[in-house]
């Protein structure tokens, strides 16, 4: 098993392995089918093109096992977003049906969206880890383990300081593996869903 440079190639089965592994998450708002599968291809090849290395897979043959995305500016992703026309091709997407979202349903990942940025102003800037995830068949290898070494490394090389990240206070095990790679909780942050945990790393390196 190696980690690598994710490409264009691997976006498809990112895409598979973030909806098994953030399922009951992804649920709430509307269930997994083929058609919101493509707002998340959409999304994935998004922070593909704009964080190029800093979007990692770990691969076992020609299988994809696992995959990190970490963020050294997400100002360049929303910079991106907006000017590259992304988001309002999104919205024509959902609205003519193309991801199967009912209005309702649009309106409640807006709802959430906004919680987000609601935590993004809550905390300092610096980079973060956006999204991290093993097959659930893969899982307790230590593949995810060997992914958040190789994203705080790649962060590390560029010279950040600081790296945050969300996470479920109930999702004991990844909270405990954070921890075992120096991030600390620094506050709370809450959702259409519940309570986040905000974690922050102090890096080593300058």
């Amino acid at each position: 098993m190696k980690i690598i440079p994710a490409t264009i190639q691997h976006i498809e089965a990112v895409v598979d392995i973030f909806c098994s592994a953030f399922e009951s998450s992804i649920s709430f708002f509307a269930p997994v089918n083929a058609k919101l599968k493509k707002a998340f291809r959409d999304m994935f090849t998004l922070l593909h093109s704009v964080f190029g290395k800093g979007f990692m897979v770990a691969v076992a043959g020609d299988e994809v096992c696992g995959y990190i995305v970490m963020a050294d500016d997400i100002k360049r992703l929303w910079l991106r977003a907006v000017f590259s026309g992304f988001i309002v091709k999104m919205a024509a997407r959902a609205a003519f049906g193309a991801y199967g979202l009912n209005p309702a349903t649009i309106f409640r990942v807006i709802r959430n969206k906004l919680f987000y940025m609601k935590f993004e102003m809550s905390t300092l800037p610096c980079a973060q880890l956006l999204s991290i995830a093993v097959q659930p068949e893969h899982q307790g290898r230590g593949i995810g383990r060997k992914l958040l070494e190789a994203g705080i490394n790649y962060m590390e090389s560029l010279g950040i300081k600081k790296i945050k990240l969300e996470v479920r206070p109930d999702n004991t095990p990844a909270v405990n593996m954070y921890e075992k790679y120096g991030f600390r909780p620094a506050g709370r942050a809450r959702d259409l869903q519940g309570d986040w945990l905000i974690m922050v790393r102090e890096c080593s390196r300058r």
